[in-house]
């Protein structure tokens, strides 16, 4: 089994709120071509999760076809 690592992470900016980070393409995640920066940490864990979720499915998929 191996292990996937998430694409997605949440990191505080100076301003003190949050943004999702895409590791993938170095740069803030976009959702609906939407910035996820400047977030409460709620909204923030949220959307990645949802991201990060999507991203495994869509890694199962591929690897299936």
């Amino acid at each position: 089994m191996s292990e996937h690592v998430l694409r997605f992470e949440c990191i505080m900016e100076p301003n003190g709120r949050w943004m999702v980070w895409d590791k993938k393409l170095d740069l803030p995640a976009q959702f609906s071509a939407l910035a996820l920066i400047g977030l409460c940490h709620h909204e923030a864990i949220s959307l990645c999760d949802l991201l990060n979720e999507t991203d495994t499915v869509d890694v199962r998929q591929n690897r299936a076809s």
